[in-house]
Formats: structure tokens, C-alpha cells, sequence
């Protein structure tokens, strides 16, 4: 049975070593992603002849599904998932596929799996100097949002996220909770977004800061994925604010312009959010499959 354990944050470094970052886009190859949503979906990896392979495990310590290897010995990697599923009295379940990945799936397991699209996951990347010009008719709703902001908040300001702003991102994240009507001491977004602020310096997170009036109304803090794509991992604005969104994530995306890409992440099968992000136009959606053993 592979040994599957928690990632350390000792090992977020070194792990990264099993993946081809040279054009990587796609948020679940951001390991700083896995590490900090461990304990909320269970994330945990195992390493079978110099080759990572990744699960979603349920409350019960059984696994959800095994993600696809990465490593030297894919195939090898694959058969040993076919093994543990077996010892573990399961069908192997293959989750958060690229079409890629699943391409590579059925050339080594020809027609043995039946493959499920899966919407919630899927990524939303957007060409950076989109999010910073907002440029064309497309954009023109986003444009007007951050005028009307702009014209009635005269005394606004952006800081880059450092020690001496964190606790004002963090306020942000707790009003954030009270206006939605959320325990923050029962959100698991809330402590991971709080661990993530104690940690950013020490792995070159980045983020931001909106002020109003001195108030901090929206915070952003994200990660790099490759040298062409960031990933933002989070965005928490004060919506009686009228436009912040619009606003924190033009004003970000300016700070962001050595990247060619900037990843939004999944919208969860959240229609709102799903609406939001196609708002921003999208260069790529990453479609996410899942595969059951026939």
C-alpha cells in the first residue's frame, strides 16, 4: 500500500523538483496551494520510484481519488495506484485531470476508463496585460465600475503586502466574515488565509492591500505557478464598497506584469462566481476530468 502522508512545509521546495514549471499554468501544480488546503480537503502525497503522486482523502481516511503521477516512472506510478485502490478494497478513481493528462491516461489504459468532465474545477487564466489595460468593449462594464469607485473614493491607495500591512489584510478577511454573515473562527478559508499571511515572506507570496480613507477595504495575496503565470489564491473586498473587486484586481494585476498569466483558480460549481470570472474574459479555461475504472 503506497505511504501517503501531509505535506510538511518543509517539503513545499522540494517537491517541486517533480514538476515541469517551465510553461506550467494550471493551479493544482502550485504547491503552495496543496500545503496550505491540506487539513480542509485532505491532501496528501506519496512518492513511488522518484515519481509524486497526489490524493484527496474523505473524513473516513478512505481516498477520494489519486490525482495524476508526476515523475520519472508515470506508468509505474499508475500501476501502483491500480494496486493500492485494490488493497484499499477500491476502483482506482482518477481526479483533476487536464485533457492532457487524460490523453496520457487512456494511451496507457486504452478504453479501460470512462471520463467525467468536471466544471467546478476547471481553471480561469487570463493574459495579464488584459487584467492591467481592460482594454475593448469587453471590458467596458469593468471599466465603468472602477471610474464610479474612483470618483467616489477621491482618498484610495494600494500597498503591496509587508509586515508592516498584514494585520490590515487580515481585518479585511474578518469584515469580510461579519458582512457575510460568517464565523471566522469556524471558516476554514479564514485560518488558511491567516496561515498563509504568516508564511508569505518565507515563500514569496504576494499581495496587496486597497485603502479607503485610510479604512483597508480589499486584500489579495497570491503565488507564482511558473515564470509565466501567478496564481491568486485569495481575494477578500468589502462589497458596500461599490467596485472594489474591479479595483483590487486591476490595481494587483499591475504589479503583476513580468508574468504573461495571471490564474484565477476554479469558480466550485458556484454560479456567481463562475459569472464573475467569465466577466474578466478568459485567454484559457483549463477543463478538469474525472475517471472511473470501468
Amino acid at each position: 500500500m503506497l505511504n501517503f502522508r501531509i505535506i510538511e512545509k518543509s517539503q513545499i521546495n522540494g517537491f517541486k523538483k517533480y514538476y515541469d514549471y517551465s510553461c506550467a499554468k494550471e493551479c493544482d501544480l502550485n504547491l503552495m496551494n496543496a500545503y496550505l488546503w491540506r487539513n480542509e480537503f485532505n491532501i496528501k502525497f506519496a512518492i513511488f520510484d522518484d515519481t509524486l503522486i497526489k490524493a484527496y482523502f474523505k473524513d473516513d481516511g478512505s481516498i477520494w481519488g489519486y490525482c495524476m503521477p508526476t515523475g520519472k516512472n508515470i506508468r509505474g506510478a499508475l500501476n501502483s495506484i491500480m494496486e493500492d485502490a485494490g488493497e484499499r478494497g477500491k476502483n482506482p478513481y482518477m481526479v483533476m485531470l487536464t485533457t492532457g493528462q487524460r490523453g496520457m491516461l487512456e494511451s496507457i489504459y486504452p478504453s479501460k476508463f470512462i471520463y467525467e468532465r468536471s466544471p467546478e474545477n476547471q481553471d480561469y487564466i487570463y493574459f495579464t496585460k488584459d487584467l492591467v489595460t481592460l482594454q475593448g468593449k469587453k471590458f467596458h462594464a469593468k471599466r465603468n465600475h472602477i471610474s464610479k469607485f474612483y470618483k467616489t473614493y477621491s482618498d484610495t491607495r494600494l500597498e503591496t503586502l509587508d509586515k508592516s500591512n498584514k494585520n490590515d489584510a487580515m481585518q479585511v478577511v474578518l469584515e469580510w466574515c461579519k458582512e457575510n454573515n460568517i464565523n471566522p473562527d469556524e471558516h476554514e478559508e479564514t485560518k488558511v488565509i491567516k496561515e498563509a499571511l504568516e508564511i508569505s515572506d518565507e515563500f514569496d507570496m504576494r499581495g496587496a492591500v486597497l485603502y479607503v480613507e485610510e479604512r483597508p477595504v480589499a486584500m489579495t495575496l497570491g503565488s507564482e505557478i511558473s515564470h509565466i503565470v501567478f496564481d491568486i489564491n485569495f481575494e477578500k473586498a468589502l462589497r458596500e464598497y461599490d467596485g472594489v473587486y474591479a479595483v483590487i484586481n486591476n490595481e494587483f494585476a499591475k504589479t503583476l506584469t513580468k508574468y504573461e498569466y495571471i490564474n484565477r483558480e476554479e469558480d466550485m460549481g458556484i454560479e456567481g462566481l463562475r459569472k464573475s470570472k467569465l466577466s474578466y474574459n478568459p485567454c484559457i479555461i483549463i477543463d478538469r476530468f474525472n475517471a472511473r475504472l470501468k
